[in-house]
């Protein structure tokens, strides 16, 4: 109780240092219709952004083993976090001063996001006259409750079925209540919320926008040679988190095709950094992904636009906000028929293999680039904006 208490009273503290900042930097600065991205760098989602929106500015607060890129404010090396904290509240007054537009990545705030959920600092920063966007990520909004329910009246297991067990106490009713937190407060005032209703089902009762991706033209390569007759098969398997990835399931598969004699390549690579799994992306004929989530993931798209056949288990017929023909794009592959999809796949010639791979990249041609997540969301921000302009 003691430690909830001074939890508030920081967080108090933290809306005076904003107040008092935020009315001396008004005076100075004049808003204009620009944006900032925070605060945490999670799937490349940070820096991603701000590529695709123009007169951008991102902020960090913590830092990601597995990238290695700059930021605008970085505040990942400010110790103790007293001090970051007071910090990232006058930071806030700051660029709100400077900025209209706020785009949220998972769900971490300027201000201690545990209190409310953020709800204050978007009541804020809509008093203010800033817009504000959400992008979620996975274990920042998923409901254990919701997902158990779902997971029992479709008799199937889902992410939070193992996750439980690989992250502890993250299925508590404390942190329940902090998603629930969340969902409530970007229900209320933000302008617009990124979701996957299913695959991360929340307490969001309003529609909300499909997942986006930001791969690079550059990034989206097709390898014909990878697939030359001569050529053994290579298997790559990259998980972040390998129970709720399903890396025993993968691994069962494994051994057991090679005691049946197929003869195949098989990478599997934990904890290492996204320019290392970028490389043997490149040479991978098949990519396991992961078998419990609906949506591919940043992972399996990084491994389509590598010209891979990618299995998971992402499945339109469950999540309806995947775009177009998803389900050809990948051979979709429930937890328990991971061993039978890829002997399937084995059992292919290397042109099929080639012709399976190639609608992959395709669909990350169409779907996943920044020119499309660019002009999607910058389409939602105008809309925003000049909604807020004519309500003015």
């Amino acid at each position: 109780k003691m430690k909830k208490k001074l939890i508030v009273f920081y967080f108090k503290i933290q809306v005076f240092f904003f107040t008092i900042f935020n009315f001396l930097f008004r005076i100075i600065y004049k808003q204009k219709n620009t944006t900032v991205i925070g605060v945490e760098e999670i799937a490349s989602f940070l820096s991603n952004i701000k590529k695709v929106i123009p007169f951008s500015v991102n902020v960090n607060f913590n830092f990601n083993k597995f990238y290695n890129y700059s930021y605008d404010y970085d505040l990942s090396a400010i110790k103790p976090r007293v001090f970051k904290g007071i910090y990232s509240a006058i930071l806030l007054a700051y660029l709100s001063s400077k900025h209209k537009n706020f785009i949220y990545i998972s769900g971490a705030g300027f201000f201690i996001s545990d209190v409310d959920g953020r709800e204050t600092e978007f009541r804020l920063l809509k008093s203010k006259g800033c817009n504000v966007l959400c992008f979620y990520t996975g274990s920042d909004i998923r409901s254990f409750l919701l997902m158990d329910k779902f997971s029992h009246e479709n008799e199937i297991d889902v992410i939070t079925t193992y996750q439980r067990i690989s992250h502890k106490n993250i299925d508590s009713k404390e942190n329940e209540a902090k998603r629930k937190m969340l969902a409530i407060a970007s229900e209320k005032y933000a302008d617009a919320i990124f979701n996957p209703n299913i695959d991360q089902m929340s307490y969001f009762k309003r529609p909300t926008h499909s997942i986006l991706y930001f791969v690079e033209k550059n990034q989206i390569r097709e390898y014909p040679d990878k697939f030359s007759n001569n050529e053994i098969v290579k298997i790559v398997h990259a998980p972040s988190s390998p129970i709720i990835k399903g890396t025993p399931l993968v691994r069962a598969a494994i051994k057991k095709l090679k005691e049946e004699g197929y003869i195949f390549n098989y990478v599997e690579l934990i904890d290492k950094p996204n320019k290392v799994v970028l490389e043997e992306l490149s040479t991978a004929h098949i990519v396991l992904n992961e078998f419990y989530a609906f949506v591919p993931g940043v992972f399996g798209i990084e491994a389509m636009a590598n010209n891979a056949v990618l299995l998971t288990s992402a499945d339109k017929n469950i999540e309806p906000s995947l775009q177009g023909e998803a389900n050809e794009a990948w051979v979709v592959t429930p937890y328990w028929l991971v061993y039978d999809k890829l002997k399937e796949q084995l059992d292919k010639t290397m042109l099929e293999l080639k012709e399976q791979a190639d609608k992959g990249t395709e669909w990350v041609k169409k779907y996943c680039t920044e020119e499309y997540s660019a002009k999607y969301l910058n389409n939602v921000i105008n809309e925003i904006t000049n909604c807020a302009t004519q309500l003015d």
